[in-house]
C-alpha cells in the first residue's frame, strides 16, 4: 500500500532545517565560481561564457583542433595580460568535464538487436542475430576496433539535479503545482485530465511538488538532406514540465538524451536504444535521487 502523503511537505522550511549543500553540489558551485570568473577585470564576459561560445563556432565550423588552438592562443595574447582565457582545446575540454555532464559511447548490434552495454558489455557478436561487435579493419592511428555501430547517451539525473542547483530554475520546479487554474481553460499539461488523474493515481508522488514530470520524444531528420541519408540520427528529447510554460518549451530545458544513429529508421527496435534511459527513469521512480534545493535550502 502506499503511504498516505504527509502534509507538512508542502509546508515551508524552517531555519533551523535548512542544510549545507552536499559534497557533489558544492564541488559543482566551487567549480562553476571559479569558471564564472571575470574573463579579466572589468570584462562582461567570464571565463565559461567565451570557453562555451567558442566551442559552439568550432563544432558549427568544424573547425580543427589545430585551428581551434591557434585561435584561442591569439585570444589571449589580444586580451591584459591577467586574463584567464584557456588557450588550448585541452584545457577546454578539461573545464567542460569537470562541470559533471557527461557522455556515454555504446556500441550496439548493426542490426539494433542489442546493446552491448551493462552486462552484454564484453560480447563481441550479438546474441541474436550473430553479427559481429567490430569491423575487422582497425584504425591505423589508434590501432583501435571500430564498432559497426554506436550510439550516444546523456544521463539524465544530473540535469535534473542542476534544476535544483540553481537559482534561475530551482524556486520554478514547483510552477506546476502553484499556478492558478481556471476551469475549462488548459495553459499547461498539469490543467489536462490525463495530469489529474494521475494526481489521483499516485498521492503519494504529488505529496511532494518538486518531484519531477517528464516528457519524452523522438523523430529522425536528416542534416544533409536526402543526399545525407547515411547520416541520419534519432534524438530523443526529455524535457521536465514541472517548469512554467516559457521554460519547458526553450531549447536549454528540453534535454537531449539519445542519439540513435542511422541510416535506418529505428522505430521497430526504439526500446533497445532506450535502455540506459529507462534504467535512469525506474530508479528516480522506485528509489529516487538527493538533490539540493538552493530556493529552500
Amino acid at each position: 500500500m502506499e503511504a498516505e502523503p504527509n502534509p507538512s511537505m508542502e509546508e515551508e522550511p524552517h531555519p533551523s532545517m535548512e542544510e549545507e549543500p552536499n559534497l557533489e553540489c558544492q564541488r559543482f558551485y566551487n567549480l562553476l565560481q571559479v569558471a564564472d570568473a571575470k574573463l579579466y577585470p572589468g570584462s562582461s564576459l567570464s571565463q565559461l561564457a567565451v570557453v562555451s561560445r567558442m566551442l559552439n563556432i568550432k563544432m558549427e565550423n568544424t573547425l580543427s583542433q589545430r585551428g581551434y588552438n591557434q585561435m584561442m592562443q591569439l585570444l589571449k595574447e589580444a586580451l591584459p595580460e591577467d586574463n584567464t582565457m584557456l588557450d588550448n582545446y585541452y584545457e577546454t575540454k578539461k573545464l567542460v568535464r569537470s562541470l559533471g555532464l557527461p557522455v556515454e559511447k555504446i556500441d550496439c548490434c548493426n542490426s539494433g538487436c542489442m546493446l552491448y552495454w551493462g552486462e552484454y558489455e564484453d560480447l563481441t557478436s550479438c546474441k541474436f542475430c550473430s553479427h559481429q561487435r567490430y569491423k575487422r579493419r582497425v584504425s591505423s592511428r589508434k590501432r583501435k576496433l571500430i564498432p559497426y555501430k554506436k550510439m550516444y547517451y546523456f544521463p539524465l539525473i544530473p540535469r535534473l539535479r542542476r534544476l535544483y542547483a540553481s537559482h534561475a530554475t530551482a524556486a520554478d520546479m514547483i510552477w506546476h503545482h502553484e499556478h492558478i487554474k481556471e476551469e475549462g481553460i488548459m495553459r499547461h499539461p498539469s490543467d489536462s485530465k490525463a495530469w489529474k488523474h494521475f494526481n489521483e493515481t499516485h498521492p503519494f508522488f504529488v505529496a511532494e511538488p518538486r518531484n519531477v514530470r517528464l516528457e519524452l520524444c523522438t523523430d529522425g531528420f536528416q542534416p544533409f538532406g536526402h543526399s545525407g541519408r547515411k547520416y541520419s540520427s534519432w534524438p530523443v528529447i526529455v524535457t521536465p514540465y514541472n517548469l512554467p510554460p516559457g521554460m519547458c518549451m526553450k531549447e536549454a530545458y528540453m534535454f537531449l538524451t539519445v542519439i540513435v544513429l542511422g541510416p535506418n529508421n529505428p522505430k521497430q527496435t526504439i526500446d533497445v536504444y532506450l535502455q540506459p534511459l529507462i534504467k535512469e527513469l525506474t530508479l528516480l521512480w522506485e528509489m529516487g535521487v538527493e538533490a539540493f534545493d538552493i530556493s529552500k535550502k
